[in-house]
């Protein structure tokens, strides 16, 4: 993947998160936990490209293409800033 990739990547899935905090409750503790190892396993990707990523089930997957799309549909923003942001532009 390419960076930009990467970078949108982190963008959904923090988004994918903050849809289930703000509106609709989707995610159990455990999937958000995969989301979030996910989310910074991309980060450790772009300091060090040969590690592999970790991503989530298809289950989970399916979920967050759900929500993406709701998300579009209500002009849904997160109420907060990914706290990472900095870290990703950054690197």
């Amino acid at each position: 993947m390419s960076k930009k990739q990467i970078e949108e990547r982190i963008a959904l899935l923090y988004m994918a998160l903050q849809f289930c905090s703000e509106k609709t409750k989707t995610f159990t503790a455990g999937e958000r936990i995969c989301i979030n190892q996910e989310r910074f396993q991309w980060m450790h990707i772009m300091e060090n490209e040969s590690a592999l990523p970790r991503p989530v089930s298809p289950a989970i997957e399916n979920k967050i293409k759900n929500i993406s799309k709701l998300a579009y549909l209500h002009g849904f923003r997160p109420y907060y800033e990914d706290p990472f942001k900095e870290l990703i532009d950054i690197v």
